[in-house]
């Protein structure tokens, strides 16, 4: 249990912040009430998440490290380095879920994922998961040798690569290539502990779908090399979301311009260097504050022969604290990439923004951005020169259940990899009344028929779990207000169908391969998915959706025809339009990476806005073979038709790409 004085001093760390806001607002007694109430529902907000209790039915297959074939034991004061290995260690790709009851971890070494089979089984398809993020703690013990060189920093938990392998070996060569799918790190504490000055926190690595969620990085003496490292050959695209780093001299360190990060709720602390260094990647973040006495963030590498280089930062809603006199000698933001930038405060520094990328302002003096782009606006008709600013909801958690009332679906007769429909079977487990039905990691199941995802349930889990079939899984209404449907590996190229008809807000999470047909009215949360087709039917409907991976091939990737929807983060991949905005729809992109691989029609627009509204900023290109789009925007009002062309948008050195920095195509 995390003692009291751990969540008073976890409050008073939000004081820097109570504190800008009374300065911005002026101090006086209104601001003052107001600074108070605010930290008082933080701190509520901090006793929330403290009920964080995530556990798992026996039932379930997830691997728990203190189980007697592996042997941690925690709070006990020895190494666990080899009992936790050991666990991850033995299922290389195979989904699992590696799990660590509350209670503090020492470890003397790297904990890696499975090396398995080069460009077959490495470094994939693992899930290291915390009872909670305040209960699990995974301490390096202090002076640990291998981590005592900055110049060669050694990761505490590297998800991409075994850090002792030889660089120059096939093995290490091959953990560079963009295929290291699911990989994720939730709910825990990672603490390098005092003296491992060569020390990164977490080094990861995720491809198409994967996060790191719910987990703080603490530097007990602030030293050591980087908090959270996303540099290992091509990163992405993954999620950050709900993540602190105290300490280091990075607090996060990006690199390469390819596969794309989104982030969202990140808070950084006490660096040396720098709080975010966005080393060329294309970033969509929501959600920032850095409570430095360094630059909060450095966007972009140095321009090259005329063009900006990849770094492409969306930036929304962000808090930038300086501390100190050394703060009052620096911009809060230094870049040379592209910015789109909206919503930021700061204080302490000497300006918000300084930049010498081609034709944007060169500073901004003061304490706020209201919107900021580093290339002009741009629009084919009369548009409002900002962007379209849609509604931003917090994405649903729920409390999980008492894992004695979760209920399994083999209990129900469902049997993986036997290729036998389970319909019956799982739908007998969700109408048995439980809150909780799991579809465990042993095998595929089979779904032909229509399942329905209603009554008394509120979260249908897969445990990573892999479904098939041919049949559809519709989310109908229930007795809850929020369903959430998480952690499921779809077969790829399934047959399988998703739909959504409900009032109710449902949560889609964790999940690859599922194409989503939604004629429903409630809201709908799409979180770290792989997809083909998103297809949104019903004006009534709002959708929200971050890391967003779309990699159809055959059709338009997503309709949407006249409904709200809100992307933070998108990555595409081949060809077609990724986005039809159809029927007086809204659609809202904060940053993306266009990945044009394969074939593309010189007559298909990557966007295309049909008599409806949409703004599209920080998008981002990537080709490496001789055909790309040839037209980035198409959108149509009334009956006239018009085109942005490629050779209208800046060019990024950085993957042979442009950057769109925004386009608004909206009536005022």
């Amino acid at each position: 249990m995390t003692s009291i004085y751990a969540l008073v001093f976890k409050v008073l760390s939000y004081l820097p912040c109570l504190l800008l806001i009374s300065s911005i607002s002026g101090c006086n007694e209104h601001s003052s009430k107001q600074s108070l109430d605010l930290g008082i529902a933080q701190a509520t907000q901090i006793l929330d998440e403290n009920k964080e209790n995530i556990i798992y039915p026996k039932s379930s297959a997830v691997i728990d490290v203190t189980g007697a074939e592996y042997g941690a034991v925690p709070n006990d004061g020895k190494d666990d380095t080899r009992a936790i290995q050991k666990a991850l260690s033995r299922f290389p790709n195979r989904g699992k879920i590696i799990y660590l009851p509350n209670g503090v971890y020492n470890i003397s070494d790297t904990l890696h994922w499975p090396r398995g089979r080069r460009f077959a089984s490495d470094y994939k398809r693992t899930i290291l998961q915390g009872q909670s993020r305040n209960g699990v703690v995974i301490r390096l013990n202090n002076d640990s040798p291998k981590f005592q060189n900055p110049r060669k920093s050694r990761p505490v938990i590297s998800t991409g690569f075994d850090p002792d392998l030889n660089r120059s070996s096939r093995d290490f060569k091959a953990s560079l290539v963009a295929q290291r799918f699911g990989n994720s790190v939730r709910n825990l504490t990672i603490n390098i502990g005092k003296n491992n000055p060569g020390a990164q926190g977490l080094n990861f690595v995720a491809n198409n779908q994967g996060a790191v969620r719910s987990v703080t990085i603490i530097s007990e003496d602030r030293k050591g090399k980087t908090g959270l490292e996303l540099s290992h050959g091509e990163i992405g695209p993954l999620l950050v979301e709900d993540v602190e780093i105290i300490g280091f001299d990075r607090g996060i360190r990006t690199k390469n311009g390819i596969n794309s990060i989104t982030m969202q709720n990140i808070t950084v602390k006490e660096q040396n260097r720098v709080g975010l260094y966005n080393g060329g990647q294309v970033l969509s973040l929501e959600g920032f504050t850095s409570v430095n006495s360094v630059p909060a963030i450095i966007n972009g590498r140095n321009p090259h022969r005329g063009k900006d280089p990849g770094g492409t930062l969306t930036l929304i809603n962000a808090k930038l604290i300086g501390r100190t006199r050394r703060a009052k000698r620096t911009s809060a933001i230094s870049s040379t990439g592209f910015i789109y930038a909206r919503n930021i405060i700061s204080s302490g520094y000497r300006d918000i923004l300084s930049s010498n990328a081609r034709q944007a302002k060169k500073r901004i003096k003061g304490n706020k951005i209201d919107e900021y782009t580093t290339r002009p606006v741009l629009a084919k008709f009369p548009s409002p020169k900002k962007s379209l600013q849609l509604p931003i909801k917090k994405f649903p958690k729920i409390a999980w259940d008492d894992p004695d009332k979760w209920v399994n679906v083999e209990d129900f007769g469902a049997v993986g990899n036997d290729g036998k429909d389970d319909t019956v079977a799982f739908q007998a487990a969700i109408d048995s009344g439980a809150t909780t039905v799991i579809v465990p990691r042993k095998g595929t199941f089979t779904i032909n028929g229509n399942l329905r995802l209603r009554g008394n349930l509120r979260r249908f889990i897969g445990s990573t779990g892999g479904l098939n079939g041919k049949g559809e899984i519709v989310a109908d209404n229930g007795n809850h207000s929020t369903l959430i449907v998480e952690d499921f590996f779809i077969t790829h190229k399934s047959k399988l169908k998703w739909k959504n008809i409900t009032n109710r807000t449902v949560v889609y999470r964790s999940m690859s391969d599922f194409d989503l047909e939604s004629k429903g009215t409630g809201d709908v949360f799409i979180d770290d998915v792989v997809m083909g087709k998103l297809r949104l039917l019903n004006p009534k409907q709002s959708v929200w959706a971050r890391q967003l991976n779309i990699e159809g091939y055959s059709q338009t990737n997503i309709i949407n025809n006249g409904a709200k929807l809100w992307i933070l983060g998108l990555k595409t991949e081949g060809g077609k339009t990724k986005i039809d905005t159809r029927s007086g729809g809204f659609t809202e992109l904060l940053g993306g990476l266009i990945y044009a691989a394969g074939r593309q029609k010189p007559t298909d627009p990557i966007f295309r806005i049909r008599n409806s509204s949409a703004s599209f900023a920080g998008v981002a290109e990537a080709f490496f073979d001789k055909d790309t789009y040839k037209i980035w925007v198409e959108e149509t009002r009334g009956n006239r038709t018009k085109k942005l062309m490629r050779q209208r948008i800046p060019g990024r050195t950085t993957a042979n790409g442009q950057a769109l920095v925004l386009y608004t195509g909206y009536g005022g």
